[in-house]
């Protein structure tokens, strides 16, 4: 009979174990709620105008307009004796094209001389490239404030720099 009464652990929860499991469930739940809200706070915090987040900058929209074929003799001779250039100038504004297309044949004029005054040498390295070509966007730029054009090309791009 010792084993019957062994075998026999038949456990009937009482009024104080349904107690104390809705108990542990609500301090559960408390602590759940309260680390969330915690964590809420902290990282939410509060909001200062010297936050850390980037300003969204506007970039204004690029306009590309193309000049025409430009071959010009080398001032020097040397390995190559023509230079042949297109290139692309860039503006914010396109009113600007406006006023370049009207003054067309002095911008061209002033390209050539400019570009026939290029060596061999200076035409071959990236430094003399880009000497270049700050040189045709300032000589562009100064045309068009010598004519009272508003706005202002941007940058200069060669689309075809050939030398031979």
């Amino acid at each position: 009979m010792a084993e019957k009464e062994d075998l026999d652990l038949d456990v009937k929860p009482t009024g104080s174990n349904k107690k104390l499991i809705i108990i542990i469930v609500l301090v559960a739940l408390l602590a759940v709620g309260a680390s969330v809200g915690v964590t809420l706070f902290l990282m939410g915090g509060e909001t200062s105008e010297d936050s850390s987040t980037p300003a969204v900058v506007a970039v204004p929209k690029a306009n590309y307009m193309p000049l025409e074929n430009m071959v010009v003799n080398f001032a020097q001779r040397g390995p190559a004796r023509f230079l042949q250039v297109e290139m692309q100038l860039m503006a914010h504004d396109p009113q600007v094209f406006k006023a370049i297309e009207q003054h067309m044949p002095v911008i061209r004029n002033d390209l050539l001389v400019l570009l026939g005054g290029v060596s061999y040498e200076q035409a071959s390295s990236r430094e003399g490239k880009e000497a270049l070509n700050q040189a045709i966007l300032d000589a562009v730029n100064q045309i068009l404030a010598q004519h009272g054009a508003s706005g202002e090309i941007k940058a200069v791009y060669f689309t075809n720099f050939v030398m031979q």
